[in-house]
Order: structure tokens, then sequence, then C-alpha cells
């Protein structure tokens, strides 16, 4: 039986649910932690799924830090004005 990848994740030994509970900080894996979970989300995702499953708290707290780290300016000012939407609308808006 084999189990479900996201295509982003077509260079890690990952599955969906371990990649799901280290994007929450619920785990590390391999040395991989939320930061990397979500910029690999940020980077190669679709909006829609960045949207479904990006943790909101936990990317609003470390957008800053992360932000240099996105390599596409596209995504990086296309996230950086999502932050700033919703730092400003709140989630009711997500």
């Amino acid at each position: 039986m084999e189990t479900e990848r996201y295509p982003w994740l077509w260079d890690v030994d990952m599955d969906n649910a371990t990649f799901d509970a280290v994007l929450r900080g619920q785990a590390n894996a391999s040395g991989l932690d939320a930061d990397w979970a979500m910029l690999r989300l940020i980077e190669y995702a679709p909006y829609r799924e960045i949207k479904r499953l990006l943790p909101l708290d936990a990317f609003l707290g470390r957008w800053t830090a992360l932000m240099p780290r996105v390599r596409s300016e596209m995504r990086r000012h296309g996230m950086d004005f999502f932050a700033a939407w919703m730092q400003r609308e709140g989630q009711a808006h997500a």
C-alpha cells in the first residue's frame, strides 16, 4: 500500500501525515522542522494548498524570519501581502 505524498515533497521521503505534523510543530523528521515545512509549502505548493494547510498563527509569528529565506520574489511578495492582510483583517477572511 502506497502512502499519499504531496507533490512538493518529491525529494523527501515523507508522507502527507508526517509533513502535516512537522508543519504544525508536532514533530521533526530527519532534522526538518516547522520552518522548513512552511518554506517548502510556501515555495512549492499551489496557493489553494498553502491556504488550506498553513498554520496561520505560527506563520504570522515566524514570517519576518522566514521571508528572507523564500527564494521566489513573487512568492515572497505574495506571502508578505497575505501576512499583512491577515494581520489587518483577521482570520475571519481566511
